[in-house]
This record gives structure tokens, C-alpha cells and sequence, in this order.
């Protein structure tokens, strides 16, 4: 008897620490820093491109897409490129180049992905009684020693990314940055897809257009 309980209590103990850590590593996107040319264009834009760079193309056909839509239902008269570039080689910086000279948009917005951290962090075991409390005894080697058994708690390893990225709004076809953002994404392991990463990063950026009167 004493042991079923013991082992109901393990699981007890094991489906709420896994219920915490889903909470905890859930991804978000929050705004580092906004930067915004005193001197912003009097007229509206006539045509913006979105053009990306980032590791992953799948998030920049989603990020684009819906970028271009979001904006167009604020008034802005924006276009997804559907040019993706995840390399800063030569080849690409031309094919680049070329994307925004083929244009003719007034304005264009780069979004590209700046930095990716990937640490690993270590969560010992511990041995714990009724509610997740330490034994008492527990506290020096020989009483955690004696309490190992049906009490102990695995821990495990586990790692968190943290992308930073950057958006910028460029006038005279590149030539002028008028508007800059950087984002912390914490928690990006998590990210389930594409279209999930792009959804909780634009509305970011969206608020940041805001703040400092772009939209």
C-alpha cells in the first residue's frame, strides 16, 4: 500500500513539474528597442516591399504572407517579395540587390534574423516528500541516500533558444533607414511552426509601427 502511494505521488509530483516547464518555455516575442527618424515622410507609403533573411524559409514565406496581408488591412499597400535569403554569400547579396532594384516600391521593410543562442541548462533531481517538500533529512548526503528510494525525482537536460531579429522600414528604394525594431524571442525551441513564429512576431512589430507612428 505504502509503495502505491509513493508511486502515485512520484507521478503526481512528475505530471506537474512537466505541466510548470510547459508553461515556462511557452515562446515570447517581446520588443528589446524601437528607433524612428525624426524626420519621417510626410506622404504615406506608395508601395512597400517585405524581403526577409533568416535561417529557416518556411518562416519567411510565412512572415511575409502574413505581414503583407496585416498591413493591408491597416491601409498600407504592402507586397510580399516571396524572395527568401538565408545566406550571406556574394551570389546572394547580388540576387538581393536586385529583388529591390526590380521593384518599384518606394519603401521597403527588411525583417532578417540577427542572432540565435542555444544554451543548454541542467535540472537535478531531487528527493521530495508529500506536496514536493524536501525531507528534512534529505538535506545532508547520508538522509538523501536512505530516502532514494520510491522519493527521488529525476531531473534532466534541457536547452532554451533565443533568437533575436531585426526590422527595419528603408526609404528611396534602401537607401534611407527611417525605422528600426529589435525583438527577443525566448523559448524558440518551442516554436511549432512557420506560421506560429511569424503570427507572435508581427504582432510585435505591428505595435511597435504603432508606438512610434508609422501606422
Amino acid at each position: 500500500m505504502r509503495n502505491a502511494v509513493i508511486s502515485a505521488l512520484s507521478a503526481a509530483l512528475l505530471g506537474s513539474a512537466a505541466l510548470m516547464a510547459g508553461c515556462i518555455t511557452t515562446p515570447v516575442t517581446s520588443l528589446e528597442v524601437s528607433w524612428v527618424t525624426p524626420q519621417l515622410p510626410q506622404a504615406p507609403f506608395k508601395k512597400l516591399l517585405i524581403i526577409t533573411v533568416a535561417s529557416d524559409e518556411f518562416v519567411q514565406i510565412a512572415f511575409q504572407d502574413q505581414m503583407a496581408a496585416q498591413l493591408q488591412q491597416r491601409g498600407v499597400n504592402a507586397v510580399a517579395s516571396h524572395r527568401y535569403f538565408t545566406r550571406y554569400t556574394a551570389a546572394e547579396r547580388a540576387r538581393f540587390k536586385q529583388s529591390i532594384d526590380e521593384s518599384d516600391a518606394d519603401f521597403v521593410l527588411l525583417a532578417r534574423v540577427t542572432n540565435t543562442d542555444q544554451s543548454v541548462h541542467q535540472n537535478p533531481g531531487t528527493v521530495v516528500g508529500a506536496g514536493g517538500v524536501p525531507y528534512a533529512d534529505a538535506t545532508g548526503v547520508y538522509g538523501a541516500y536512505a530516502r532514494y528510494s520510491g522519493s527521488y525525482v529525476a531531473g534532466g537536460d534541457y536547452s532554451i533558444k533565443t533568437v533575436t531579429a531585426e526590422a527595419s522600414i528603408f526609404a528611396e528604394k534602401g537607401e534611407k533607414l527611417i525605422w528600426s525594431a529589435r525583438t527577443r524571442t525566448t523559448n524558440a525551441q518551442n516554436v511549432k511552426s512557420g506560421a506560429a513564429a511569424a503570427t507572435q512576431y508581427i504582432a510585435v512589430i505591428l505595435d511597435a509601427m504603432k508606438k512610434d507612428k508609422l501606422l
